[in-house]
């Protein structure tokens, strides 16, 4: 699923924000919408579950069109699966009855990636 306005909106930050800070700004907002998302699966509002596992999507899939695939090696193959599998879990997780631990389990697997960046970025 590519979304060109979450690609747009990711490329816009690059050119505001220094990449490495995007980058983690990005990954702060997929852990935030992926918490909603559990919390609403909680309260079984698979409306609002759906938006934000929708939103968290798209950043993840603006992040994935963004790889460099020439030139990230490895890296950028790691990134793209786990982009990949984290939404399609994510999407997965709507209206089931497993649907907030599922995406209280993604959470917890973005933060270790965001963590990395954060890192990197000089980030606290």
């Amino acid at each position: 699923m590519n979304h060109p306005a979450a690609i747009s909106a990711y490329r816009a930050a690059i050119r505001t924000t220094p990449p490495l800070r995007a980058v983690v700004l990005l990954y702060d907002e997929v852990i935030r919408r992926t918490a909603r998302a559990a919390a609403a699966a909680r309260r079984r509002d698979f409306e609002a579950q759906y938006n934000e596992v929708m939103y968290a999507a798209r950043i993840l899939n603006g992040l994935n069109g963004c790889l460099d695939m020439d030139q990230g090696g490895k890296v950028a193959v790691s990134l793209r699966e786990m982009y990949q599998a984290v939404t399609t879990a994510l999407l997965g997780s709507v209206g089931r009855p497993y649907g907030a631990e599922a995406c209280d389990r993604l959470v917890e697997a973005v933060k270790v990636t965001r963590d990395a960046w954060a890192d990197v970025a000089g980030m606290a």
